[in-house]
């Protein structure tokens, strides 16, 4: 049987090997953390488990939702179950439903409805009347800016998706491809509206992967493992392991070097690890560097142009309760982009305990906010809850910071060019792959991660 390669152990690594295992495949992971999970890992500090952002499980994938409820069969005390989430949004100061829906546009005032509903109608008569004299086409990587003025109007995007995604991106949308909406080709005010009057009635989870809009999906059923949400990762690690696989933890990647029979030799600081098969998730513009021989210059800089925008996460112990009366909140011009109330998440509403927030800012890679101190950035934390009224200083009971560097892939308008040069190079590497949010530069959920390990196994188990 063939010996595979995986390069980290977040969830498109551990569903490769999940799969993989099960037909027999010898499976050697290499992760460079000490955890595994990658972007959905938990770590323990102290006495708390403190999950990289907020996640709770969800999919409209019926054997990936399966397979991951098996995990925890028998467990229910272990894994927490929600009908519906409830994630809101700050919008000059009113609480507004989030993703952005017929009901939101009422909450956000009187005049709202009125000029959201003209703006709408002005773009879709001026690309009704566009189609008539010329050839529709689809454009796939349309501007963020041209993608929300046609799909919702000119006053919604200057008053809800530039403000937000210029923030959270830190570069302007006319800069930016519309991919950076996760499903964005299905999630325009028409398909949104069918969605509140008509799809809501019907069962969601009955529809075929891929095919609900960003708006379904936030519809459908939750869960979370009580011990963090790594919990997954850990239990998905011990099948591979009873299967025979090997997970290697604190292992760092220093080459792959392509041998001429075909076969691989993946380096480590202690160790050669020898493979008839690689499976890389990590980025990119990281994995490309270290394979031997090194490729040519243009795909090396087509490569390096593909970036990754980091995450600062701000843990928050507090003994204050219901603080956003939501999972999930979106803010606009303050420091940070999101907070997420971890009691609505794991259902932990027990007054007696302490509460945890996790707040969420965007930046880039060694940039001003990235090289902040902790207190620096605690600081401009608290300075802006205290001015909402949300929270104050002493309520604060303890807080963490972590930072991760390459969180999520950065679809500039040119993006598709730089991506296609290195899969063009990646396709002629026999029995190689770079998959996964990471590994392919694809912004997606944990269990579309999952998905996309289950279907590169099928390809290798078919070879």
């Amino acid at each position: 049987m063939k010996n595979v390669i995986i390069i980290g152990a977040g969830m498109t690594g551990l569903g490769t090997a999940w799969r993989l295992s099960e037909h027999g495949f010898k499976i050697n992971i290499l992760e460079s953390d000490k955890i595994i999970g990658g972007l959905a890992k938990t770590i323990k500090i102290g006495n708390q488990n403190l999950d990289i952002g907020p996640h709770s499980f969800f999919s409209e994938d019926k054997e990936v939702l399966k397979k991951v409820l098996d995990l925890f069969e028998g467990e229910k005390s272990t894994f927490q179950y929600s009908k519906k989430r409830n994630v809101k949004m700050i919008f000059r100061g009113k609480y507004i439903d989030y993703p952005l829906s017929l009901k939101s546009i009422f909450q956000m005032g009187i005049l709202s409805p009125i000029l959201s509903s003209l703006s709408f109608l002005k773009s879709y008569i001026r690309l009704s009347i566009i189609s008539l004299f010329f050839k529709k086409k689809e454009i796939k990587n349309s501007t963020i800016e041209k993608w929300a003025i046609d799909n919702f109007g000119k006053y919604l995007y200057l008053n809800f998706f530039k403000p937000y995604t210029e923030q959270f991106w830190k570069i302007n949308t006319s800069e930016l491809s519309s991919r950076v909406i996760p499903s964005s080709k299905k999630f325009d005010f028409a398909k949104t509206l069918k969605h509140l009057l008509i799809n809501k009635y019907f069962d969601l989870a009955k529809r075929e992967p891929g095919e609900l809009s960003l708006q379904e999906r936030e519809s459908l059923p939750t869960y979370y493992p009580k011990k963090g949400y790594g919990e997954i990762a850990n239990r998905i690690g011990k099948k591979i392991e009873n299967n025979g696989g090997k997970i290697h933890t604190s292992h760092n990647v220093k080459e792959v070097i392509l041998k001429p029979n075909n076969t691989f030799d993946v380096n480590t600081k202690d160790k050669v690890f020898n493979g008839d098969i690689v499976v890389s998730t990590i980025p990119l513009n990281r994995i490309i560097n270290k394979i031997r021989p090194s490729p040519e210059k243009t795909i090396l800089n087509s490569a390096n142009k593909l970036e990754y925008l980091s995450l600062i996460l701000v843990y928050l112990n507090t003994k204050k309760k219901n603080i956003l009366n939501c999972e999930y909140c979106y803010f606009v011009d303050r420091p940070y982009n999101r907070i997420s109330e971890m009691d609505f998440i794991t259902g932990n509403m027990n007054t007696e305990d302490e509460n945890l927030l996790i707040v969420e800012i965007s930046c880039h890679y060694q940039d001003k906010m990235w090289n902040y101190s902790n207190e620096e950035v605690f600081s401009l934390c608290i300075d802006a809850l205290e001015k909402d009224n949300l929270l104050k200083k002493e309520n604060i009971l303890h807080y963490e910071i972590i930072k991760v560097p390459s969180v999520y892939p950065i679809y500039r308008k040119d993006y598709e060019i730089h991506l296609k040069e290195v899969e063009k190079y990646f396709f002629k590497i026999n029995n190689f792959f770079s998959i996964g949010r990471q590994g392919q530069f694809y912004y997606g959920d944990s269990d579309q991660m999952i998905r996309i390990g289950f279907d590169t196994a099928d390809k290798i188990i078919k070879q």
